[in-house]
Formats: C-alpha cells, structure tokens, sequence
C-alpha cells in the first residue's frame, strides 16, 4: 500500500491581515480608476498626467490582490501565526541582535561607542579652551598645551610620551610656519613665543 503525501493543513489568515491587504487593493482600484480619468496619453502620444497614478494604482492593486491570493492559498510555515506576528517576531530578534552587537563593539583601543562619544566631545572642549588661550599665551603654546591634554587626558598616554609627543607638535608647527613659511604667529600677552 502507498503511502500518501501528508497535505499540510491551510489556515485561516488573520482577519487584520486580510483586511488591511483589501484596504491596498481598494487604494490601488482607486488610483487606477482616478489616474485612468485624467489620461494616460495626450493627443499627441505622449504619457499624460494620468499614467504614472494608473501604473501605480495597478501595481498596488494587483500585489495586493496576489498577497491575498498567497495568504490563503499557501501553507504557513509550521509554528508561525499570522504574518504581522512573524513580523514582529522578526523585529524583536533584529533589535536584540542589534543591542547586543553595538554593546560589545569596541574599537581597536578597547572604546565601547559610549566612550568614543564622550572622547570627541572631551577633544572640542579641550579645542576651545587652547583657541581661548591664544590670545593669553600664543599660539604655539596654546597649541602644545591642547596636544598634551589631548594625549594625557583623552588618549590616557603616559606622561613621558604625551610631553614628547606635545615637544615633536609645537617644535613641527614653529619649524613650519615661523622658520620655512615665515608667517608671524600670535605671541598673546605674555609674549614668549
């Protein structure tokens, strides 16, 4: 005796979902209907104002119509409800993957994205302070004082690299711009460099 192929069994789509389907049908019907009375072509062959809402309107219509055609005609997939469930399920799961995946990303110094926040924040506030120095201790200093804070307090250098690194900044910038292209730099009031 032959066995026979077990049909799986065809529910019933939720009504919401049905519904809300029927409600785009209706939409795309009247699009259609509405495009089609002001012309899709003019006298002269060219596409008129009507052709783009007839076109649309018809392809809402019809999608429409084939997801209803689909919800009833195929078989669900075993343990889902209606599709908005499935939907939302999906969703939740996107949105734990998503949490869990921004919490650990770290960058390459070992920053969460939090902290990387917080570091720029910390480097324009440090810039505005140096750009409020100039005018009291010039610009080279002013300068060399935001690169040390920059490197001690947000990049959590050492203080012998961040002194040596700040030396090599100011050292480059007055070799730069005061020796090779002579341009005269604010000195402040202290006037030292």
């Amino acid at each position: 005796m032959a066995e026979q192929a077990v049909q799986p069994r065809r529910t019933r789509p939720a009504r919401s979902d049905v519904v809300g389907t029927a409600l785009l049908a209706a939409i795309g019907a009247a699009a259609t209907v509405l495009g089609h009375g002001y012309g899709m072509f003019d006298d002269d062959g060219h596409v008129g104002a009507g052709f783009l809402p007839t076109v649309t309107g018809a392809f809402i219509l019809v999608a429409a119509l084939a997801e209803i055609a689909r919800m009833y005609l195929a078989a669900p997939p075993a343990g889902t409800g209606s599709l908005l469930e499935g939907v939302d399920r999906i969703e939740e799961r996107a949105a734990r993957a998503t949490a869990a995946a921004h919490e650990e990303q770290r960058d390459t110094f070992g920053r969460t994205a939090r902290q990387r926040g917080r570091a720029i924040v910390t480097v324009f506030a440090i810039l505005l302070g140096a750009l409020l120095l100039v005018p009291v201790i010039g610009l080279l200093l002013a300068l060399g004082a935001m690169v040390l804070a920059i490197t001690l307090g947000v990049e959590r250098k050492p203080v012998l690299p961040a002194a040596l690194t700040t030396v090599g900044v100011v050292a480059a910038a007055y070799l730069i711009f005061v020796v090779a292209l002579g341009v005269p730099t604010p000195t402040g009031l202290l006037g030292l460099v």
